[in-house]
């Protein structure tokens, strides 16, 4: 018994021999705990050997044994206990107290809708960690219709190869995004395009086996379709009607508009989304495609208007654009694009 607090009840019970099992006193009935006062609570902290806080108890208005029952570990560090082992310590002491109280283990005591929150902390915190800290859009390298559209008319779109230049340029851009990730890890969507697979071969020479989580090629990041083979003659009128029309909505013949291509991307980011929440996609998420790609997918990524997608200049070859992860989970586009006012 503390000293001062022993004459507030007077005799005190029996002490237990083992500081595991609960003396048996009257004083230990379930309907008699839920009564406890103040002088009760101290003699139980005697009988625990932790007599040592009781004032932090008084201090605290913790003078009641449906008090004492409702308390939990943070309950303790508010109230001062500092070392984890008292704090242990006390907790099991007080489940124990509630076992005789016919309470299961915090039960009906726990605060819902704090633990509802704390629940939803940890459920974000953990979503936050499962996120790639980055999302970066890539455009391929110089490829030979970059350099010579004629080639459009005899080649299919998907078989064109980069160049040799457009070789050293890919690499020069995937040293810039080791840069950008450092020793992170990375997971790497490829359009099937061939000069997008040839892009991809080149940038990732910049990075080690350890850093490179997989690699996925996936269809639906493909080029807009602008018909199986461009004649020059009808694709210098089709150029024509898509400027009075606008990118977006102006479809080639047996090919996509604009709008078409951003049906492609709202499928592809259900599998990106459901990619990141299983936390597949590593710290950095890289996507290599094209241009016109790429602006839809900033557009529908971050509902910009169509208006502003009109306003977006094209990405030219290997340029980048990196989206970061905020602390509310939202993505913030940090690399700043060119746009018509």
């Amino acid at each position: 018994m503390a000293e001062g607090l022993a004459n507030e009840r007077g005799p005190s019970p029996t002490h237990r021999q083992n500081s595991n099992v609960l003396p048996p006193s009257s004083r230990y009935v379930e309907e008699a705990i839920f009564g406890w006062k103040w002088a009760d609570i101290a003699e139980w902290l005697s009988e625990q050997g932790l007599s040592n806080h009781a004032q932090r108890f008084l201090n605290h208005k913790i003078c009641s044994g449906r008090a004492l029952l409702r308390m939990t570990e943070e309950h303790l560090k508010e109230i001062g206990v500092v070392t984890v082992g008292e704090r242990l310590e006390m907790m099991d002491a007080i489940d124990r107290l509630r076992g005789r109280a016919g309470v299961s283990r915090l039960g009906a005591f726990v605060d819902a809708p704090s633990l509802l929150e704390q629940l939803d902390l940890l459920r974000a915190d953990k979503e936050l960690k499962m996120l790639p800290r980055r999302i970066i859009l890539v455009r391929h390298a110089q490829s030979e219709g970059n350099v010579d559209s004629a080639l459009y008319s005899s080649i299919p779109d998907s078989k064109l190869n980069i160049t040799e230049f457009g070789k050293s340029q890919a690499y020069a851009a995937g040293v810039r995004l080791h840069d950008v990730v450092g020793n992170e890890t990375v997971t790497f969507y490829v359009s099937p395009f061939q000069r997008s697979s040839q892009t991809y071969q080149q940038v990732r020479l910049a990075f080690s086996d350890e850093q490179v989580v997989w690699h996925r090629e996936d269809p639906r990041l493909r080029e807009q379709e602008w018909g199986n083979f461009q004649d020059p003659q009808v694709m210098k009128l089709a150029m024509e009607h898509r400027r009075k029309v606008g990118a977006f909505y102006y479809r080639f013949p047996t090919g996509e508009s604009g709008a078409d291509v951003f049906d492609r991307v709202s499928m592809f980011l259900e599998t990106l989304y459901r990619d990141m929440h299983r936390g597949l996609c590593g710290q950095n998420t890289i996507i290599i495609s094209h241009g016109l790609f790429c602006r839809v997918f900033l557009t529908r990524f971050f509902r910009w208007s169509i208006e502003k997608f009109h306003k977006l200049w094209n990405f030219e070859n290997c340029q980048y654009a990196i989206l970061e992860l905020q602390p509310d989970k939202y993505f913030k586009l940090i690399t700043e694009l060119k746009s018509d006012p």
